[in-house]
C-alpha cells in the first residue's frame, strides 16, 4: 500500500537549515530528510536558541499599513503624541511663514504679530492646536511623511474639538475677559485659506467670527494690539469673500463690525495692508450691495442701490490722491502706495460693469485703467509683502485684461505668488483666469463676483 506523503510529520519547529531555507522539516535525526537528499549540514537548534523568543513580523506590519490611502495610514497613528521635535519643527515653520500669510509689513513690523500670538499659544490648547495644525498641513506641501500627515489630521481634531468646547463656555457681555477663543477662530480662517481645499470650509468660521467680534465692540480689549490685529483680519477675509460668496455670510452681525465708529482708527494703518486697508469697508458695502441683487439689471434698476454704488466709487477716490512715487518715500510706503491703486483700480473697473459704462465720472474709461493697473504692478518687486493679499484685485482685473501682454503679466503674477505660498486659491483662480481668456471672453459678459468659483481671499 502506498504510502500517504500527507503522514510525514512536520513541524515548525525543525532543523535551522530547513528554516533558513523556508522549507518543511521532518525533523529525523540526525539529519533529516530534506538535508540528506540536498546534501547540506543538518543545523539544529541548541538549548539557547530554542527558548529565544520569535521577533514580530514588523516588515508586513508596514507593508500591510503602506497599501492603505494616505488618510487611514495617519489615523492609525492618530492618537500618538508627536514627539517635542516636530512640535518644535512645527512652530519654527510657522515663526517663518506666519508673517508672510499674516502681514505685508516689512523688516522688524514683520514678525511683531508673533509677539501678540505666541504668548496665547503658550497660554491656551486651543491656540496652540490652531497654530501647529496651520503648520502642519502647511509643511505637508514640502514633506509628506507619515508622522507629519498623523499629525497634521491630529492636531485638526483637538482644534476642532477644543473650539466646540470654547464656544460652548464663551460667556455674554461684560464677562468676556479673553480674545483667544476669537483668536482660534481667525487662525481657522487663516489655515482655510493658506490650506485651501473648500471655500464652504471657510464661511462658517468667517460668520463664527463675526457673532464673536459682534458681541466684543464694546468691551475692553486684554490686549489692545491683539484685538486691532484681529479687526483688520476679520475685516480683509470678510470683506473679500462676501465679494464671492455674500449670500452665504451673515451680513447682520458683519454689518455692526464695518459700521463700528472706532473702525476707521483700527484699519487707518495696520498689519496687514497698512495704510491700504482703508478699503476693505467699501468692498464690503459692494459685497453686501451685491448679494442683495442677483443681476446686473436688477442693480441698474434699483436707484437707491444705484446711487450708493456711485457713492462708494466717490469715497474709494476720497481716500487718498492718486499714488506717485517720490525719491523720499521707503519701500513700505511705497508698497502700500501702490497696493492700494491696485485695489482702488480693480474696485473701479468692477462697479463701472456692474452699474454701467459712463456713469462714473472722472473716472478714465476702461482700457486705460486696465493698462495703469498693469503699470502698477510692475512697480512691485518680484517678491512684495503684499504678494499674498493680491488676488482679488489680480482676478477682478484680469477678467477684463483683453490684452494679451496684460493677461500674461497678471497671469505671471498668480503662478509666482503660487509658488511662494503653495496655497490652492491662486492656482485655481489662475486656472479660471485662463479658461475665460481661452472660452469666456467671446461671450461678452464678464461674470459678477459670486459666479467666480473660488474665494479670493
Amino acid at each position: 500500500m502506498p504510502t500517504n506523503p500527507r503522514s510525514t510529520p512536520h513541524s515548525k519547529t525543525g532543523c535551522l537549515t530547513c528554516r533558513r531555507r523556508k522549507k518543511k522539516c521532518d525533523e529525523r535525526h540526525p539529519t533529516c530528510t530534506a538535508c540528506h537528499r540536498n546534501a547540506l549540514d543538518c543545523v539544529w537548534p541548541t538549548a539557547e536558541t530554542a527558548a529565544r523568543p520569535r521577533r514580530p513580523r514588523r516588515r508586513q506590519i508596514v507593508v500591510a499599513g503602506s497599501r492603505l490611502p494616505a488618510e487611514l495610514s495617519a489615523m492609525m497613528t492618530v492618537f500618538a503624541l508627536p514627539s517635542p521635535g516636530l512640535v518644535r519643527r512645527l512652530l519654527h515653520h510657522f515663526t517663518q511663514h506666519g508673517p508672510m500669510w499674516l502681514t505685508s509689513r516689512s523688516r522688524n513690523s514683520r514678525t511683531a504679530i508673533l509677539f501678540d500670538l505666541f504668548p496665547e499659544a503658550m497660554e491656551s490648547p486651543l491656540v496652540l492646536n490652531c497654530v501647529l495644525m496651520t503648520a502642519a498641513e502647511d509643511l505637508l506641501k514640502y514633506d509628506s511623511s507619515m508622522e507629519l500627515q498623523a499629525a497634521a489630521i491630529d492636531y485638526y481634531g483637538e482644534a476642532i474639538a477644543g473650539l466646540r468646547g470654547a464656544l460652548a463656555s464663551e460667556p455674554d457681555g461684560d464677562d468676556l475677559t479673553s480674545d483667544q477663543t476669537l483668536l482660534a477662530v481667525a487662525l481657522f480662517c487663516l489655515h482655510e485659506a493658506q490650506n485651501y481645499s473648500d471655500s464652504n470650509r471657510l464661511i462658517p468660521h468667517l460668520n463664527g467670527a463675526a457673532i464673536l467680534l459682534r458681541r466684543r465692540l464694546h468691551t475692553i480689549p486684554p490686549n489692545l494690539s491683539l484685538r486691532k490685529f484681529l479687526f483688520e483680519m476679520f475685516c480683509y477675509f470678510f470683506s473679500i469673500a462676501a465679494f464671492t460668496h455674500g449670500p452665504s455670510l451673515a451680513f447682520t452681525d458683519s454689518s455692526h463690525i464695518f459700521d463700528f465708529p472706532g473702525l476707521d482708527e483700527y484699519l487707518h494703518t495696520g498689519t496687514i495692508m497698512g495704510t491700504s486697508q482703508t478699503a476693505f469697508p467699501i468692498i464690503f458695502r459692494l459685497s453686501r450691495y451685491l448679494s442683495e441683487s442677483s443681476t446686473e439689471t436688477s442693480i441698474r434698476a434699483a436707484p437707491n442701490l444705484h446711487f450708493d454704488l456711485i457713492r462708494t466709487a466717490q469715497d474709494l477716490q476720497d481716500l487718498r490722491p492718486s499714488f506717485q512715487i517720490s525719491p523720499d518715500m521707503t519701500t513700505e510706503s511705497i508698497n502700500d502706495g501702490v497696493t492700494f491703486e491696485l485695489y482702488r483700480l480693480a474696485y473701479l473697473i468692477y462697479l463701472n460693469q456692474v452699474i454701467g459704462p459712463g456713469i462714473l465720472t472722472d473716472v478714465p474709461l476702461l482700457p486705460e485703467m486696465v493698462t495703469s493697473f498693469i503699470r502698477y504692478l510692475a512697480q512691485l518687486p518680484a517678491e512684495s509683502p503684499s504678494d499674498g493679499f493680491l488676488c482679488w484685485p489680480l482676478v477682478v482685473v484680469g477678467l477684463h485684461a483683453l490684452d494679451r501682454t496684460h493677461q500674461m503679466a497678471v497671469a505671471q503674477k498668480l503662478k509666482a505668488i503660487h509658488h511662494r505660498f503653495r496655497s490652492e486659491i491662486f492656482s485655481r483662480n489662475l486656472a479660471f483666469l485662463r479658461r475665460w481668456w481661452r472660452e469666456g471672453q467671446s461671450l461678452g459678459q464678464v461674470p459678477l463676483g459670486s459666479e467666480y468659483p473660488v474665494v479670493l481671499v
